[in-house]
């Protein structure tokens, strides 16, 4: 028996969900958490991964965070130097790019993709002790939009090696339409897909059109992310604890390790409740901290940046001639309430579908997209396709003395179509020729018995990477 999995690896945190009984569910680590964090430590000799890297004394062990930054092919000077300030290893970049961990026992390295194995490793794990049965974990991922595919590749073999079977990588906004089945809509719609990280924020505009999804704008920012507002609220509790204690917590490394720590904790508390309470042991020179902080103070603390936040997606709705129907919101980030009243204000005729915690929206949507390859029949698994290669042309269907169009020019392989066809009763068989053009000549022919279907019947078509599969019923 085979179970579909979904899995978005982001820069923070990693989701995975699966696809069974017809519905994409998150599946809780073995912490209970419906999210795990992307962090890889090396403690000793031992590897910690998700939340045993997160936790503890962080200055004990060797800490690697947003190593997606690196995954991507094309990074930059920023992306090393964000990766190698958040965490505390060197990055060796001479000939090849590798992480050295410097321990008491010894020197050891690493790279970007042995350390997104380790992590998808871990959900391999959390996704085998979920299955009832044994079989193979085949999976969808997701990459971001911008990503080549010499960076996507890299994904997929991180994730073979965990162990999984990669059956195709999609894109995060594509995902994101997927997990709210915006692309089962009958009508042409545009969806603006605004997703915020730890690190990162790209806002995307998605057009939907018979099933068929097609980007039609995006913008990419490596400069907005979560952790902006996260160090925000850091220093607004390192100046109260300098009035109260006289201590500057701000002047010492190991104090603003807890209390990053601690502020992050409170972010995702004040995004379902009014309040939340922060107790710090032992911050700085055994002072401990204790202190309640409202919604309202947080909202108050980040107001200032909550510009900066909509302008990608102010630009982007400027700049676009349609109409706007929908908001998807993911990303991680995107659970503050502040965030998004803001988001949706730009569009205040849109809906705003925010029903799926939104750090868990791509998971569920690559889940979804898992479910339906394995539900369509004669699709080749072992094909790992990170680009769809659309139809190139127009496809027309002739019959008795009709010709009608069947698949458009960019419909992507596996779309259906189907048509109920009048014939008469005393026709025993039907000859149905494919054309790529009203007039062209005919490159595939079919010819069926309807003697015994009711009348009228159903012809359906199935648009294959090498042909159009032509059914009736």
């Amino acid at each position: 028996m085979t179970t579909a999995y979904g899995i978005h690896l982001g820069n923070n945190s990693a989701c995975l969900a699966s696809f069974t009984n017809g519905a994409a569910s998150v599946i809780a680590n073995d912490a209970g958490d419906r999210v795990t964090p992307a962090i890889v430590a090396l403690n000793g000799s031992e590897w910690e991964i998700g939340l045993t890297a997160k936790s503890g004394n962080a200055l004990s062990k060797v800490i690697i965070k947003h190593n997606k930054r690196l995954m991507n092919c094309d990074y930059n000077e920023e992306d090393l130097t964000y990766v190698e300030t958040s965490s505390s290893c060197r990055i060796q970049n001479e000939d090849k790019l590798s992480y050295e961990f410097e321990t008491s026992e010894t020197t050891q390295y690493s790279n970007p993709d042995n350390i997104a194995t380790k992590i998808y490793a871990k959900l391999f794990t959390i996704a085998s002790h979920s299955m009832r049965s044994e079989g193979d974990l085949k999976l969808v991922l997701a990459a971001p939009l911008h990503w080549s595919n010499e960076s996507r590749d890299r994904l997929v073999k991180s994730a073979e090696l965990a162990g999984f079977e990669v059956l195709q990588v999609i894109s995060e906004p594509a995902a994101a339409l997927l997990a709210y089945n915006v692309e089962e809509s009958e009508e042409d719609i545009n969806v603006l897909v605004y997703r915020l990280g730890g690190s990162s924020c790209d806002v995307s505009i998605l057009k939907v059109s018979g099933g068929f999804i097609s980007v039609e704008k995006s913008i990419f920012r490596s400069d907005l992310g979560g952790q902006c507002l996260t160090k925000d609220l850091a220093h607004y509790i390192a100046k109260e604890v300098k009035q109260k204690w006289k201590l500057d917590p701000e002047e010492s490394k190991r104090a603003m390790a807890k209390l990053m720590h601690h502020s992050d904790n409170c972010k995702h508390v004040l995004s379902t409740l009014s309040s939340a309470h922060v107790f710090i042991e032992s911050l700085m020179d055994g002072v401990d901290w204790s202190q309640n902080i409202s919604r309202a103070r947080f909202e108050n603390i980040i107001s200032a940046k909550i510009s900066a936040y909509i302008e990608p997606a102010q630009k982007l709705i400027e700049s676009f001639d349609g109409k706007i129907s929908k908001i998807v919101l993911c990303g991680g980030s995107m659970k503050i309430p502040k965030l998004q009243s803001a988001v949706a204000n730009l569009l205040p005729e849109a809906e705003v579908l925010s029903g799926i915690n939104p750090d868990e929206v791509i998971a569920m949507g690559c889940a979804k997209e898992a479910g339906m390859l394995l539900d369509i029949p004669e699709v080749n698994l072992h094909d790992v396709s990170a680009e769809v290669e659309f139809l190139g042309k127009d496809i027309y269907l002739k019959y008795l003395d009709q010709t009608v169009q069947i698949f458009k020019e960019g419909t992507p392989p596996f779309a259906q179509n189907t048509c109920s066809i009048d014939a008469g009763k005393d026709i025993k068989d039907i000859s149905f020729s494919l054309l790529d053009s009203p007039e062209g000549d005919e490159f595939a022919k079919e010819t069926f018995n309807v003697e015994s279907l009711s009348k009228p019947f159903t012809l359906k078509a199935t648009l294959q990477h090498s042909n159009i599969l032509l059914q009736v019923e």
